[in-house]
């Protein structure tokens, strides 16, 4: 077996090496040109959540604190945040048994939240009160 050492570009011809680079260099540039148009990171805050926003939640809760078994809860709530760290909320909920916690939607709670860079947070519930 003679020539087994035959490089892959002595069988390229001349025309192809010249096609080929101009390809891998049209490349490079459609490369270069998505990499300096894609979107910037964006670093969130706290007036990133700002609005009114609606939620539903259903799973399975304790009927008591010191009950032992645990039944369905469905929640409905609208979420307002102030893009300043404040919220106010406003949550209906039903426990398994007809139950119904604020049915008239009068109580409202309210908090405060953080917002990291990354888009994450926490939400803490600081009071709760009833209006009339």
């Amino acid at each position: 077996m003679k020539n087994q050492n035959i490089m892959f570009t002595r069988s390229i011809p001349n025309m192809s090496k010249a096609r080929l680079f101009r390809s891998v260099l049209a490349l490079a540039g459609v490369a270069l040109i998505m990499q300096v148009s894609l979107p910037r990171a964006q670093a969130y805050d706290l007036s990133s959540l700002n609005g009114s926003y609606a939620d539903s939640f259903s799973g399975f809760a304790p009927p008591t604190p010191q009950a032992n078994s645990y039944g369905p809860v469905y929640e409905a709530g609208l979420y307002t945040f102030d893009g300043a760290g404040g919220f106010m909320a406003r949550n209906v909920l039903n426990f398994g048994g007809g139950a119904i916690l604020n049915a008239s939607w009068s109580q409202t709670f309210t908090g405060t939240y953080t917002v990291n860079a990354n888009g994450t947070g926490t939400m803490t519930w600081t009071d709760h009160r009833r209006h009339r």
